[in-house]
């Protein structure tokens, strides 16, 4: 879409009319989609620094915590997205070119976050029922 209006307003004239708020709107929402895959995957990044002279029961019992703490914000995001969703529902806040209503947008955010939510959970019972080998 970027590609394409950028080739319209450089040899047409003529742009895309909102694409930088489509493409705003459909990268939150694709960042937000991929989150829980990624934790599932544990593609998050990890700062080992700090914990490469540790043991490694010390190190599973910082990552189950970590999990555990990505499983609080997640569902706080999600409680608080679904909240922000109903207010700009209730506002009728719309984007300013093509007055597309914004809570459209959030639709996808607190089903994500939920499953980010679910995903740490997953990965903290994980990290508790892990052998020393």
């Amino acid at each position: 879409m970027s590609v394409t209006s950028i080739f319209g307003r450089t040899f047409l004239q003529k742009g895309l009319p909102g694409d930088y708020e489509l493409v705003q709107m459909l990268t939150a929402i694709a960042v937000a989609l991929c989150l829980p895959y990624c934790e599932l995957k544990r593609g998050n990044v990890f700062v080992d620094f700090f914990t490469l002279w540790a043991p490694r029961s010390l190190t599973r019992v910082l990552d189950a915590i970590a999990c555990l703490l990505l499983a609080a914000v997640a569902f706080v995001l999600a409680w608080r997205t679904t909240v922000g969703m109903g207010e700009m529902r209730e506002y009728a806040e719309s984007t300013m070119v093509l007055s597309i209503p914004i809570w459209w947008t959030y639709l996808a955010l607190p089903f994500s976050f939920t499953l980010l939510g679910i995903a740490a959970l997953f990965n903290f019972h994980l990290e508790c029922t892990k052998r020393d080998s």
